[in-house]
């Protein structure tokens, strides 16, 4: 006889293993709790096995059988969700520019356009990664349909008609895991040369008296990424930060306080600002919640 998984079932059990928690995952899927629950029980009692451990002091987390289940699980609904995407979707088709500072590409960048590509399969994405200065001129020069800027907040400045806040988040100084290139003098900084966050990061450290040098001349985020790893300097980053042997350092107020710093969303007035405000839900969501 053949046995079924049901796929919403599934979704209730994903949601609670990532969440550790019935009531929280049954606010991520609007639905009530006592649901969810229901679910849950069904599942287990159909399979016989428990997939969820209740008991631990850290929230609900999955069973070793529970553990298996999740990544099957998980691709059985990411197939559902393509094959729906790719039969269901609007008409929509053709080709949307957008453009992503290097600093905030991670971590979520990469899910959105995953997530875009399977609900709007006949768009293209053309993705241009570039310092927010530069991508401003592009919007404005018809370049680009849809970026995203980093920029120093100012509680009271006003943003262009086109523009929306999405975050406000502090800058934070990092460096080599267990690197001492912070406590160098003069300091080195690693940023490139059209960093919005270059003037305040150097305002911050004349102000403190520190002396500071360029520890890289370029214009790739990557270059910088490698030079603080190798902990040959230093430099600003947002707390969703994640490269490969680079901390938060714990300067203890040796280092001057930095500025906080806004992500903000641009919107081109262009042929494809319909398929681009498509776009922009699907950000909004992962900046916003």
């Amino acid at each position: 006889m053949h046995r079924n998984f049901d796929l919403g079932t599934l979704r209730s059990f994903i949601a609670v293993a990532e969440t550790g928690g019935m009531t929280s995952a049954a606010n991520k899927l609007h639905m009530t709790q006592s649901t969810v629950s229901m679910q849950i029980k069904r599942l287990e009692d159909s399979i016989g096995l428990a997939l969820l451990d209740r008991n631990g002091g850290r929230g609900i987390r999955p069973t070793a059988e529970g553990d298996q289940l999740l990544g099957y699980a998980r691709s059985m609904l990411d197939l559902n969700d393509e094959i729906w995407g790719r039969l269901t979707a609007p008409k929509y088709e053709g080709l949307i520019s957008l453009g992503v500072p290097g600093d905030i590409i991670r971590p979520h960048i990469p899910n959105v356009l995953k997530q875009f590509n399977r609900d709007f399969p006949r768009v293209r994405v053309k993705l241009t990664t570039a310092g927010s200065i530069e991508l401003r001129a592009a919007l404005e020069q018809g370049q680009q349909d849809l970026i995203l800027t980093t920029e120093i907040y100012e509680e009271d400045k006003k943003l262009p008609t086109n523009a929306e806040l999405l975050s406000v988040e502090p800058l934070l100084w990092t460096g080599a895991e267990d690197g001492h290139a912070w406590l160098s003098r003069p300091l080195p900084i690693a940023l490139v040369r059209s960093c919005a966050f270059r003037k305040p990061t150097v305002n911050a450290l004349e102000a403190a008296g520190i002396p500071w040098v360029d520890g890289v001349d370029t214009d790739s985020e990557d270059s910088t990424s490698v030079a603080v790893a190798a902990d040959f300097a230093i430099r600003p980053e947002l707390p969703s930060f994640d490269y490969p042997g680079v901390e938060e350092i714990e300067h203890r107020g040796e280092l001057p306080k930095l500025p906080q710093c806004s992500i903000n969303l641009y919107l081109a007035d262009s042929p494809n600002a319909a398929l681009a405000g498509e776009l922009a839900k699907y950000i909004r969501a992962v900046f916003t919640g």
